[in-house]
């Protein structure tokens, strides 16, 4: 190695040793090597005939062009902070993006939801997959979710019905859709439901369930109601008033008895 180093001092060496010189000096690993050479030289004079490189001059080159190299600004801290949260970002975007691909893909492989409509002049009644069964009121309609995998499983209700909710598993629970902010949530239940003129009524006979509504003009705030057997919630869209009172549930389902 130093005679190699001799060779650069002398500007003897090839392009090829040249970059491997200046490679060698240039990682910090070798710099308490290089010291220990420059030691050496200034401890131990050349011996006469072999002339050595001198140390002390090669160090203070290489030390002048270690200054002459232009520093690396660092980045503002405000700069690398909003990198960070771009990152963050991007990472968050996809995530959302490949979620809601899968989301389309299955919706899309799912079959249609089946739409009921009873007749003017008579009843109907629904089994639902979960064993769930919905008894129609003349000219009233039905819509059921084609996905029932999941944790939610939905219908849609216009008109009048009494539900009768089957037990879910734990977890599980049957929302009744009646208006776009107004569910209605159970898990074992027999519930009157009376969706006609923008006017919901929901009077629970057995069980219990949870009348739900979504307030989209306030930060999306949603308020839960508990009904026991008895209770009923009317709900007018237009005025947004709500009234929550105990009545005789049979009043309402009297007619589904036979059904």
């Amino acid at each position: 190695m130093e005679e190699l180093l001799v060779k650069y001092v002398r500007n003897e060496c090839s392009p090829e040793e040249e970059q491997w010189v200046i490679g060698w000096l240039q990682n910090p690993d070798n710099e308490s090597r290089l010291r220990g050479l420059m030691r050496k030289q200034w401890s131990n004079p050349s011996v006469s005939g072999v002339e050595s490189p001198d140390w002390q001059q090669m160090w203070l080159g290489i030390t002048r062009q270690s200054k002459d190299l232009p520093a690396e600004p660092e980045p503002p801290l405000y700069r690398t902070v909003w990198r960070q949260i771009a990152r963050i970002a991007v990472w968050i975007g996809c995530i959302i993006i490949f979620g809601l691909s899968i989301r389309f893909l299955r919706e899309a492989q799912l079959p249609a939801n089946v739409i009921y409509q009873s007749g003017a002049d008579q009843y109907m009644r629904v089994e639902l997959t979960d064993r769930s069964a919905v008894i129609l009121n003349k000219n009233s309609k039905l819509i059921v979710s084609s996905d029932w995998s999941g944790p939610n499983r939905r219908i849609w209700l216009e008109g009048e019905a009494v539900v009768l909710v089957a037990e879910q598993p734990i977890g599980f629970r049957l929302s009744i859709h009646t208006a776009d902010h107004v569910v209605t949530e159970a898990q074992k239940a027999r519930i009157y439901v009376k969706n006609q003129n923008k006017k919901i009524r929901v009077v629970v006979e057995q069980g219990q369930a949870n009348f739900i509504i979504y307030y989209a003009g306030m930060l999306g705030e949603m308020k839960k109601y508990a009904l026991q057997p008895g209770g009923m919630a009317e709900y007018t869209e237009k005025s947004t008033q709500l009234i929550r009172r105990q009545v005789n549930p049979q009043a309402y389902t009297s007619w589904a008895r036979n059904e």
